[in-house]
């Protein structure tokens, strides 16, 4: 008799921490695999979505892009592609576990898709962005925004 055994696999959030920059992000192709720099984060992909809820210590409103990047072989090279790109509005100073922050309580999407949660209106806390990856080996969250604030992302691959 066969047995089947079923897990649960909690989709927990994961944290990564850069400082925005100044301008918007020009990405092309790389021989060398995609790496964290200022302005940007590098972290492994999801096969289908990625659940991103974001942070910043300034309450001057970052423009978001989202890169994934996946290695074609016959090339040698990894080759970026813009999944989407958005503006926020952020909420009131909040105080948490990540200090005293702001929180991105709403989005408008400029290009690429995504799913935008607000919170209850679009200046509460609470919402998050679903973004297809489009089966991207690794994900790039790229800001930029004048004050130059540290952005804190919460990812969950799901």
């Amino acid at each position: 008799m066969s047995y089947v055994t079923l897990t649960t696999d909690a989709k927990n959030f994961h944290r990564e921490t850069f400082t925005s920059g100044t301008a918007a992000p020009t990405k092309i192709l790389t021989t060398t695999k995609p790496a964290s720099a200022t302005g940007s984060v590098v972290f492994g992909g999801s096969l289908n979505y990625i659940k991103l809820k974001l942070y910043s210590s300034t309450s001057t409103a970052p423009t978001f892009y989202i890169f994934g990047w996946n290695y074609v072989q016959e090339i040698n090279a990894y080759v970026p592609q813009l999944l989407c790109s958005f503006t926020t509005t952020m909420t009131a100073s909040q105080s948490n576990a990540l200090g005293a922050v702001f929180e991105v309580a709403g989005a408008t999407l400029v290009t690429g898709d995504a799913k935008i949660f607000t919170g209850v209106t679009t200046t509460t806390a609470g919402g998050f962005l679903l973004i297809d990856t489009l089966g991207c080996e690794y994900i790039e969250v790229c800001s930029n925004a004048a004050a130059s604030p540290t952005i804190n992302v919460l990812h969950a691959g799901l």
